[in-house]
């Protein structure tokens, strides 16, 4: 089954050199000194972060100006490394492929909506952030400070959401160092972050709650080892 970055690499694949797709975005080739929207990539990539600024403040107006679905089309392409860095950080989102679709369409979405007026510079980051954001508040409500004390809340909405995105960020190193296993990164996420409880995920799973907590206490125990 093919992840919805799987289909937009496909679609880049036929995009990078069409010609009709360069005829129209070619006041931002121009721009960037290129014939073709492979090549403008290419050139985003290299380009410093000032240089690379201003191809993306070209696209975000042409998106927003002009309703230009192509534009904001290119841009989402240019930014996907960080919209697969999203996906991969927000485990409690579901599996691979749920979390890729979710953070697609919350980078579109900031793209479609980007407040030009306001921000004209550093597009990426923020695009990026605000889709963090829009993430983070799509998970439920609930905001359980990663604590040793489960019933302690974080009540402050900036400081859960700064907690919550940090728990992200450690499950992601952990598993990718080989600390703890994706399945135990879920469950801390889903109970940590997105507070489920885990006696209804033990329900879910026909599993035991107590089997459960001890696997996310010894899963938690080996996070803080490691820090």
């Amino acid at each position: 089954m093919f992840s919805v970055f799987d289909l937009l690499d496909a679609e880049w694949q036929r995009l990078r050199g069409d010609r009709s797709a360069a005829r129209a975005l070619r006041p931002v080739l121009d721009l960037a000194g290129v014939r073709d929207l492979g090549a403008l990539e290419e050139h985003v990539r290299r380009a410093d972060p000032a240089g690379a600024d201003r191809v993306l403040l070209a696209l975000v107006t042409e998106a927003i100006e002009h309703d230009d679905a192509l534009a904001a089309r290119v841009l989402l392409q240019l930014l996907l490394p960080g919209t697969r860095n999203l996906a991969r950080r927000w485990w409690s989102l579901g599996d691979r492929d749920e979390r890729a679709a979710a953070a697609v369409a919350a980078v579109y979405g900031r793209i479609r909506r980007y407040p030009l007026a306001r921000r004209p510079g550093r597009i990426a980051a923020n695009v990026l952030l605000d889709a963090a954001r829009d993430l983070r508040r799509s998970v439920p409500a609930a905001h359980t400070s990663p604590m040793e004390d489960p019933t302690v809340l974080v009540t402050d909405h900036r400081l859960a959401e700064c907690a919550a995105s940090e728990l992200a960020e450690v499950l992601s190193d952990a598993v990718a160092d080989g600390v703890i296993d994706l399945r135990d990164a879920r469950l801390i996420a889903q109970t940590r972050i997105a507070g489920h409880r885990v006696a209804d995920l033990a329900r879910h799973a026909d599993q035991g709650s107590r089997t459960l907590w001890d696997r996310r206490q010894r899963a938690e125990q080996r996070l803080s080892l490691c820090g």
